[in-house]
């Protein structure tokens, strides 16, 4: 279960964020699904739909994005991983207009996954290296 829980929580990032493939948010998120912190606009947000929505933005705030994974740790149902985007800033992203300069902002998530379905996402974000990476 461990291995099938990891490649659930990297689709997330692969498939919806990296890739752009929104719907596929209906498939990995439960109905319930609760994203806390981080890109989750610092409140708790629900639904496949918003992660759609937070999606989006990203996507076309860095259409060149790359995300990266490093050392995902596994324990049964609750997946952690540290990541990070790198991407040119072309577009407004929570009030930030574009910059049109490199951007790279690192995190780590930790996904619990419930029958085959993440259920919730608490994210952190590295709040500095954003602000670094727009001097």
């Amino acid at each position: 279960m461990s291995e099938e829980n990891l490649a659930i929580a990297v689709r997330f990032h692969k498939e919806i964020f990296q890739d752009g493939q929104l719907t596929a948010a209906d498939e990995l998120l439960s109905d319930d699904f609760i994203w806390k912190g981080g890109l989750g606009l610092g409140t708790s947000t629900k639904g496949p739909e918003s992660v759609k929505q937070i999606a989006s933005a990203i996507n076309l705030a860095f259409p060149d994005r790359v995300i990266t994974h490093e050392d995902p740790i596994v324990l049964g149902g609750i997946v952690l991983i540290r990541w990070s985007m790198a991407g040119t800033h072309k577009a407004s992203l929570l009030g930030i207009p574009p910059t049109n300069r490199l951007m790279t902002v690192t995190g780590q998530d930790s996904f619990l996954i419930e029958g085959g379905k993440i259920t919730e996402l608490t994210q952190d974000i590295d709040q500095l290296d954003q602000l670094q990476s727009r001097t």
